[in-house]
C-alpha cells in the first residue's frame, strides 16, 4: 500500500515534479530543496477507569476500524498538548469528565486515510471519571460502554498501538 507522501507528484513548496524518493520515506524536491520527511502524527487515547475497576470503551462510528472497540481518543490539534488533547477528545466522545491523567505509554501505529496509510505515534493515558453516564459523539462513535478490561478481547481492539496499550496497562500499570 502506498503511503500517502509517496504519493505526491509535485513539491509542495515549489510545484516541481522533480521530487524524488529518498530512504526511510522521505521526499526531495531537486529544484527548491524542500524536504518531506514524513513525520508522524500524532493520536491520544485514555483509558477512563471508574471506581469499580471497568473502563469505558467506545464502538467506532468512522474507518478505520469502524464497528471495532476502541478507547476514546483522537489526534492532536496544533497547538495544544497531549493532555489537553486527551481532555477533549474524552469529553467530545463520551460526555466524561475526567481526573488524575497520567502518561501511560507511547506506540506507533498506521491509519489509513484516503487509502494511504500515515505514520501516528498513539500516546496512552489513564484517568478516572466518577460518573458512568456516557453520551456517544453521533458519527464519530456507535456506543459507548463500562467493562472490564481484563474481558476485553485483543483482536476486538481497532488498532495495533491499543491492544499493546491494553497489554501494558494489563501488566501492572494501573495504580490508582
Amino acid at each position: 500500500m502506498q503511503e500517502l507522501a509517496d504519493s505526491y507528484t509535485h513539491c509542495p513548496s515549489c510545484g516541481s515534479t522533480d521530487f524524488t524518493h529518498l530512504p526511510q520515506h522521505q521526499r526531495a524536491c531537486k529544484d527548491c530543496g524542500h524536504r518531506d520527511f514524513n513525520n508522524p502524527i500524532t493520536g491520544v487515547a485514555v483509558l477512563v477507569l471508574a471506581d469499580d475497576g471497568e473502563m469505558c470503551w467506545i464502538r467506532r462510528g468512522r474507518n478505520p476500524g469502524k464497528g471495532k472497540l476502541g478507547m476514546p481518543g483522537g489526534f492532536v490539534d496544533a497547538g495544544e498538548s497531549l493532555e489537553q488533547a486527551a481532555i477533549r477528545e474524552v469529553q467530545e466522545e463520551t460526555g466524561l469528565q475526567i481526573t488524575n491523567l497520567r502518561y501511560l505509554c507511547s506506540f506507533p501505529n498506521a491509519y489509513i486515510y484516503n487509502g494511504h496509510p500515515r505514520p501516528v505515534c498513539d500516546a496512552f493515558f489513564i484517568a478516572y471519571s466518577d460518573d458512568k453516564s456516557v453520551r456517544p459523539l453521533e458519527g464519530e462513535v456507535q456506543a459507548c460502554f463500562w467493562q472490564s478490561p481484563e474481558s476485553v478481547v485483543p483482536q476486538d481492539l481497532a488498532f495495533d498501538s491499543m491492544r499493546f496499550a491494553l497489554k501494558c496497562f494489563l501488566c501492572g500499570d494501573s495504580e490508582k
